[in-house]
């Protein structure tokens, strides 16, 4: 028997499978055959019945978005080794190679989820069409509740369609700053996925792609 619970999460999916946007991802999810397990290991998706629309941009960074750092000691997935995150706070001529996907605001929830440790089966989204309509408006709209991706960001729009990233909240920035949250660089097998993407994707060499990562592991915040 469906319980009011089961009503709920049925409506907030099916009212947000409804509508587009594109998740630009900067970290493992680069490397699509990773993004199409980790969705489709989730809550039931339209992604598993429809076309995944990938495309790849070199982001020029407007104010308030920012380069790719690694910070954290430990993940669960990766074991020792830093996480990577967006820097929302830096300079105007800073670059981030981005894969963007082109999924519904119900996967863009079920991401979300998966990447701050959370159920899938939730009776809310973690981000529904008001909080859409204002991270278009401010630029970033921290969650709520979440964990190390706490922060959605957007980053513009391509085809009329708003693209979207998560990371840290700024006062976890602020942490990794200080030096109250360490940097650290990848794990072997992270950094082997970020540039698997990177490659697949055609933007980089291996060579350039491995550079590219090491530089962003070597610098300070």
């Amino acid at each position: 028997m469906a319980t009011a619970g089961d009503s709920e999460t049925a409506s907030w999916r099916s009212d947000l499978s409804k509508v587009d946007v594109w998740y630009a991802s900067f970290g493992s999810n680069m490397w699509k055959p990773r993004f199409l397990c980790y969705i489709q290991g989730g809550q039931v998706s339209s992604l598993v019945s429809r076309h995944v629309l990938v495309q790849w941009i070199k982001l020029h960074q407007r104010k308030q978005r920012g380069e790719r750092f690694f910070g954290r000691e430990y993940t669960v997935t990766w074991g020792e080794g830093g996480s990577a995150f967006l820097n929302p706070l830096t300079n105007l001529s800073d670059q981030t190679h981005m894969c963007f996907y082109r999924i519904t605001l119900e996967q863009f929830n079920d991401v979300l989820f998966q990447e701050n440790g959370m159920k899938v089966d939730s009776d809310s989204p973690l981000f529904d069409l008001s909080a859409l309509q204002l991270v278009q408006n401010n630029g970033s709209i921290p969650l709520a509740k979440a964990g190390w991706y706490g922060n959605v960001v957007c980053v513009g729009k391509e085809t009329d369609i708003p693209i979207l990233t998560m990371t840290c909240t700024l006062s976890v920035l602020e942490k990794f700053t200080s030096g109250d949250v360490p940097l650290k660089p990848p794990a072997k097998a992270y950094a082997n996925t970020l540039v698997m993407g990177l490659v697949e994707g055609g933007r980089l060499s291996e060579e350039e792609a491995w550079a590219y990562i090491d530089n962003a592991a070597s610098k300070s915040l």
